[in-house]
């Protein structure tokens, strides 16, 4: 047994490891290249085109959730309405040009679904957190510009370098922990056991699969060793994309943050609208877009 969980250790880091680095020298060169003036110019403004804009660039700027939160609430600092910023927001902690190239892994259109679902799931979400909590113009804030940009003197391959090297040690141990993972999964469970909690025929499942990730920090692609084994076991597309869309912005850390930007009351209220909204998503794909486990789309 150990020798087959060590192989499978093995196959799912030569899959997932070479494509993991290569997303994140992508993002990293683009993080450089995009400067934050450039999306306050766009974000600048109102209505629904500007917010579906919004969420479409939140999916695809090169952050996760560490990076997003505070882009955002500086973004709400200088005048951004909630609606922008919480759509901007949300959308770009479930998706990015990262994890967006490691979910190729899963088949093009498992990947498009997640971009689509998130783009959603960021309008959605601005929209119901907004009706329901009326939040103020301006929330007090205690989060941003407690560090300062020192590297916009150097060259372009050393901020591209330390970007990388710091994308690495921030994502790289969660990448390993969801290889970690995804092979106990291979090894340890049946899929009749996988079919029964995350199959087309379980209704909670997806709604599950979107809190799943919660006591964890499953970032920067983190989530698509685990989501390959859960697919390759016989679990539900609508399960999986609940769980990759809704884990990278739905854990503690982020909560924990949420507080301190929105206070505790309006955060748990911004993820129990993340969380519904998910899991009313995973539904939908496995009820009207693809009852069958996804495998045979590729």
């Amino acid at each position: 047994m150990l020798q087959d969980f060590t192989k499978l250790l093995l196959d799912y880091s030569i899959c997932i490891l070479p494509a993991f680095v290569f997303a994140i020298l992508i993002s990293a060169v683009l993080a450089e290249l995009i400067p934050d003036s450039f999306i306050e110019r766009i974000l600048n403004k109102n209505g629904f085109l500007y917010i579906s804009l919004a969420s479409i660039l939140g999916a695809l700027i090169p952050l996760c959730s560490c990076g997003m939160i505070p882009l955002a609430s500086k973004l709400q600092k200088k005048g951004a309405s909630w609606l922008i910023t919480l759509s901007f927001l949300t959308s770009g902690n479930a998706s990015s040009i990262t994890t967006l190239i490691l979910t190729l892994i899963l088949g093009f259109k498992i990947t498009f679904i997640r971009f689509f679902i998130s783009v959603i799931l960021g309008i959605l979400a601005a929209y119901l957190f907004v009706f329901i909590t009326k939040p103020e113009i301006s929330a007090q804030n205690t989060l941003l510009n407690n560090e300062q940009n020192n590297c916009n003197n150097q060259n372009l391959f050393t901020r591209v370098k330390k970007e990388f090297t710091d994308l690495i040690k921030s994502f790289g141990p969660w990448v390993f922990v969801g290889i970690f993972i995804a092979a106990l999964i291979a090894i340890c469970l049946k899929p009749e056991q996988v079919i029964k909690f995350a199959g087309v025929e379980n209704f909670f499942s997806p709604f599950i699969f979107a809190c799943i990730g919660f006591p964890f920090y499953f970032c920067g692609g983190s989530d698509i060793p685990i989501a390959k084994a859960l697919l390759e076991k016989g679990a539900s597309l609508g399960s999986i994309i609940a769980f990759m869309v809704a884990s990278p912005g739905i854990n503690l850390t982020s909560f924990l943050v949420y507080q301190k930007w929105l206070g505790r009351k309006q955060a748990i209220i911004y993820l129990l609208i993340s969380v519904i909204v998910c899991g009313v998503a995973g539904l939908g794909i496995n009820f009207f877009i693809l009852p069958l486990t996804p495998f045979e789309m590729r």
